[in-house]
């Protein structure tokens, strides 16, 4: 995602999740093409697959937690 703030990119990321969750998304595949279909991109702007979500829940999770 070009120009936007980690933070930024974690809320966008966030309420992504949220939407494709809440509509039935419930495998790594199905939320990678729900992110998809409502243009949430990964980290460099890519599209989403089942290994660079995995790869990015895990890193988002293990991140120090930034309460400001």
């Amino acid at each position: 995602m070009k120009n936007i703030t980690p933070k930024r990119y974690e809320d966008i990321l966030g309420d992504g999740l949220e939407h494709v969750l809440s509509n039935g998304a419930n495998s790594l595949d199905s939320i990678a093409s729900g992110l998809n279909d409502i243009n949430v991109t990964g980290p460099k702007g890519e599209r989403w697959d089942e290994s660079l979500l995995a790869a990015e829940l895990e890193r988002l999770a293990s991140a120090p937690i930034d309460l400001s």
